[in-house]
């Protein structure tokens, strides 16, 4: 008897769904629900139901659960904070959640800031490449996918990962026109940088610059530059810089 050929870790589920899973378990007020439990809110009578298992297995590997002895379910910090927002971190948290699974991690890395192939080529490229084995390649593929939608970072057929994790470092209109009148006034008559008007930033149309620096303290400075940034552009984002430092840090350069 030929022995079945395994497929590498994959979520077999999408975001969605896994997140339909935490609201039922949470649904018990329970710190662990049975297994029975959650499946009966699927309509199932068994655990084992290939439905259900994919459930469980895709929220284990986004970090939405922890199981004990494939008898009970927990909710983790994280399903908690999305469940129970109180604040912007919800999006943050939802985003490393994302990235967990192992596969996930990979196809980020290869594609974050690119088009996704088609379902049907990324299925091929799952199988060739990543251990998928042929009869899940395309159930993976759709998911990834699908997932990347319901996050909202999959604009355009481009994978925006790192761009919707840096969305909130992008500076608005406001926060520019701001530190532009600080650079003002701080500089010289001659050495004045005229006043412009700023068009708001589409993050989801410009392709940016990221760069991440890791201070002493273990926390990280990030600069995110369009790419198709001018030299005046350039000449200001110093300019301003430099005001953040006088103002800001007490540091003369």
């Amino acid at each position: 008897m030929a022995e079945r050929e395994k497929s590498a870790l994959y979520p077999g589920m999408t975001w969605n769904e896994c997140i339909d899973l935490i609201q039922k378990v949470n649904s018990f007020n329970l710190r662990a629900v049975s297994y029975q439990a959650v499946a009966e809110k699927y309509g199932l009578t068994s655990t084992t139901a290939k439905s259900f298992t994919a459930r469980i297995g895709a929220a284990k590997q986004f970090g939405l659960i922890t199981t004990a002895q494939g008898s009970t379910i927990q909710l983790t910090d994280a399903s908690k904070r999305i469940l129970y927002p109180t604040g912007d971190e919800t999006k943050e948290v939802k985003l490393s959640c994302f990235a967990q699974p192992p596969l996930y991690t990979k196809l980020i890395s290869k594609y974050d800031g690119t088009a996704l192939p088609s379902v049907a080529i990324l299925a091929n490229i799952l199988m060739n490449e990543y251990r998928i084995t042929r009869a899940v390649k395309d159930n993976a593929a759709k998911c990834f996918i699908e997932s990347a939608e319901q996050l909202d970072i999959l604009k355009g057929g481009v994978l925006c990962y790192s761009e919707a994790k840096n969305e909130d470092l992008i500076p608005s209109e406001e926060q520019i026109s701001e530190t532009v009148e600080e650079t003002d006034s701080v500089q010289s008559e001659t050495e004045k940088v005229p006043q412009v008007t700023v068009p708001s930033i589409a993050a989801t149309e410009a392709d940016y610059i990221s760069q991440s620096i890791p201070f002493e303290s273990g926390k990280i400075a990030r600069f995110i530059i369009p790419i198709d940034a001018t030299a005046d552009d350039l000449l200001l984002l110093r300019d301003m810089f430099d005001v953040l430092l006088k103002r800001k840090f007490k540091i003369d350069i």
